[in-house]
């Protein structure tokens, strides 16, 4: 019987920009591999965001959907999220250095969800995100991913009050050590909310209702086409299933070349291996058996 891997290509739409060389970026991508379809996390901010056009912004994303991708949802601390949600903002703890001036522009976009919010701020934020998401006609997202992959105990309860059935928040922190150094808040961040995460972690069952979905790919703000292939050969060779990478829309034009590189060369690889890769995006779902168990 043949072998098959999974893999999912994810972007994650940070709420900061909608810069229209970023846009025609992900047009050519796919226009060159239709065969990909996308799981998109996308962000609310863009439409409450000061000086921002909602239905433009709208427009801008749809221009990059196709039929068969999948659409989650994705968040970062915004001010102008926080303030259309009535939640009240809070600016720290920070995961990267920013100068922000909250009193001009808009800002929060470094802020922990996790470490910065109770359960009941997350909630309403969850539930208000996805009322947006509805608002401006796109379907109410039940899965997730938290920006930085700050997603802990608060926030999968949050996630599970609002009806959320996939998050994919979890991450090894060395599969962004390219930009990242472990003295970072980030990194510090990511190994007390992720311990022991590793690229062979797989999609796993958390009691409540959630399936984890484990961004074991990184994002191609973090790694080489080749380091893509590495990752992809390490969970064939473990006998794994499921590969889950992806890039940003806000940084698509400087990195998205990346993924382009490597598909064809994972294609080969996995070819070489006498493994189909399945691209996907919809996640499956997992039952739980009050078990975390993601080797």
């Amino acid at each position: 019987m043949q072998k098959t891997l999974q893999v999912y290509v994810t972007v994650d739409w940070e709420g900061a920009t909608l810069d229209e060389e970023n846009i025609e970026a992900m047009q050519a991508f796919r226009q060159k591999f239709p065969q990909v379809p996308l799981w998109h996390f996308l962000n609310p901010a863009y439409f409450v965001k000061p000086g921002m056009d909602a239905q433009l912004a709208a427009s801008s994303i749809r221009r990059t959907l196709r039929s068969h991708d999948h659409l989650g949802l994705h968040l970062h601390g915004w001010q102008s999220l926080m303030r259309y949600c009535r939640v009240p903002f809070v600016e720290a703890p920070s995961i990267v250095t920013l100068q922000e001036d909250c009193e001009h522009q808009d800002c929060g976009y470094a802020v922990s969800l996790e470490l910065a919010y109770d359960t009941a701020a997350l909630s309403r934020l969850l539930s208000c995100s996805q009322a947006l998401m509805v608002k401006h006609g796109f379907p109410r997202p039940d899965s997730f991913r938290a920006g930085g992959w700050q997603a802990g105990p608060k926030l999968r309860e949050a996630l599970v009050a609002n009806d959320f059935k996939v998050d994919s928040s979890h991450i090894d922190y060395r599969q962004i050590s390219s930009s990242w150094t472990e003295r970072s808040a980030l990194v510090k961040s990511l190994t007390r909310l992720h311990p022991g995460a590793s690229v062979l972690d797989q999609p796993y069952p958390v009691p409540g209702g959630l399936t984890q979905y484990p961004n074991n790919g990184s994002l191609a703000d973090y790694f080489t086409p080749e380091q893509l292939v590495g990752y992809l050969q390490t969970l064939i060779a473990a006998d794994k299933q499921v590969l889950v990478t992806g890039f940003h829309q806000e940084t698509a034009v400087d990195f998205l070349h990346r993924l382009e590189t490597a598909i064809p060369m994972m294609e080969q690889a996995a070819a070489d291996a006498g493994v189909t890769l399945r691209w996907m995006a919809s996640p499956k779902l997992l039952e739980s058996h009050n078990t975390t168990s993601n080797k």
